[in-house]
C-alpha cells in the first residue's frame, strides 16, 4: 500500500510539473514564438509522454489490487459461505435500521 501512495505522489507532481510547463509555454509564446517556444514544447512533449507513461503504470496496479481483492473475496466466500452470509445479513440489517431512522 504505501508502494501505491508513493506512486500516486509522484504522479500527482509530475501533473503538476507538466501545467506548470504548460503555463509557462503559453505565457512565452506570445512573446518570442521561436527556439525558445520550439525547446518548450518538446520538453512538455516529453513530460506528458513520462506522465502517460505514469499513469498507465499507477492504472495497472490498481487494476491488479482490485483483482486480487476479488480473488482473496471469492476464495473466503467459497471457503466459509455462511460466513459470509452472515456479514450480508449483518450489513442489510444495520442498513435497514439506519434507512428507517432516516424516515421518521
Amino acid at each position: 500500500m504505501a508502494d501505491f501512495e508513493s506512486q500516486k505522489k509522484d504522479l500527482m507532481k509530475e501533473v503538476r510539473s507538466v501545467l506548470d510547463e504548460v503555463e509557462e509555454l503559453y505565457a512565452n509564446a506570445g512573446n518570442d514564438g521561436s527556439e525558445k517556444g520550439k525547446e518548450l514544447k518538446a520538453r512538455l512533449q516529453d513530460r506528458l509522454s513520462k506522465t502517460k507513461s505514469k499513469m498507465s503504470d499507477l492504472e495497472e496496479t490498481l487494476v491488479d489490487k482490485a483483482r486480487a481483492t476479488a480473488e482473496r473475496t471469492d476464495e473466503m466466500v467459497r471457503e466459509q459461505p455462511y460466513y459470509a452470509i452472515g456479514i450480508a445479513a449483518a450489513v442489510g440489517f444495520v442498513a435497514g435500521i439506519l434507512i428507517g431512522r432516516g424516515r421518521n
